[in-house]
């Protein structure tokens, strides 16, 4: 089996997830809590499959930022930075089995693709997990239940799983999350610093947040963490926020249990029209709009529970 292991480093080093390769097995597969030493914003050279069980949370992958919930299934190609952060909850400090991991090197998969040309279905799904890719439908479903029974599965069962789980996913919906511009550059922006910075504005996004305040937390000048954040996400702090209270608008919205105004103040606004107008130019409609619209699509589709 492949042994994973999170290099502790001081601050402001990179965080590298060192998958050491056992030559006796040709993957790794492992289930971990949340929190947890390798739970953070991290990136390393090999594909990963990643499945959230429980919670639900902000996901970053590359310079995506976007809501997950339980069943939320997604393959980050080699040195995309990559974290999922769940929502704190007093009740349920620590969530147990929360992800369901697969890393396999990319050296070995295009080694099998050449013993085997019938695997060369999986071709665009691999291109397209440099930006990081989000399964959804009832295949993605009946996959993540395959991945979490691997682990029940002795060695040659769980390749025969793997390799059925990734020609699977080939043939189902996705979606890439990533820009298409975006570049991992993986020495500069993936550091114990910025997984500190994305954590405190995941759990404080609601609050009112200044740049100026959280310099002087991190021991910069604004200016300096201005650079700092920027080269780290690709975006403004002031752009990033605004994505993650809009992403975290967007599931209240979908619960359907508060009004437009109340989410409107949850997440962190303290001005109506802002929200609003800022609503508008990230998803091309109000946030009412958005509300009805999902509704009407979710009437429609069938939801499949993980186990």
């Amino acid at each position: 089996m492949i042994a994973a292991q999170l290099n502790d480093t001081r601050l402001g080093a990179p965080v590298f997830e060192s998958v050491t390769q056992d030559p006796k097995f040709s993957f790794y597969w492992h289930c971990h809590d949340f929190p947890a030493p390798i739970a953070r914003w991290n990136y390393h050279p090999e594909y990963e499959l990643h499945l959230i069980r429980y919670s639900e949370g902000h996901a970053f992958v590359g310079d995506y930022i976007g809501r997950f919930g339980p069943g939320n299934l997604v393959l980050v190609g080699p040195n995309i930075p990559h974290a999922w952060f769940s929502d704190p909850d007093e009740a349920r400090p620590v969530i147990e089995g929360r992800d369901v991991v697969l890393q396999f090197k990319g050296e070995w998969l295009e080694h099998m693709m050449e013993l085997c040309p019938e695997l060369n279905c999986l071709s665009t799904l691999i291109e397209d997990s440099a930006l990081g890719v989000e399964f959804e439908g009832e295949e993605a479903a009946r996959c993540s239940e395959l991945l979490i029974t691997m682990g029940e599965q002795d060695n040659a069962g769980r390749l025969l799983s793997m390799l059925a789980i990734l020609r699977s996913l080939s043939q189902s919906d996705y979606r890439t999350l990533s820009g298409r511009g975006y570049g991992p550059g993986a020495s500069g922006v993936s550091s114990a610093q910025v997984d500190a910075v994305l954590r405190y504005i995941h759990d404080h996004s609601h609050e009112e947040l200044r740049m100026s305040r959280l310099a002087e937390r991190y021991g910069m000048t604004p200016s300096t963490f201005s650079r700092f954040f920027k080269h780290a996400t690709g975006d403004t702090f002031v752009a990033f926020l605004r994505r993650i209270r809009i992403g975290h608008a967007c599931r209240l919205l979908l619960e359907g249990e508060h009004s437009v105004a109340d989410i409107c103040f949850q997440v962190g606004y303290n001005n109506l029209s802002n929200f609003n107008r800022h609503f508008r130019e990230q998803k091309g409609m109000t946030p009412r709009q958005y509300q009805h619209q999902t509704a009407d699509l979710e009437r429609h589709v069938t939801i499949y529970p993980l186990p």
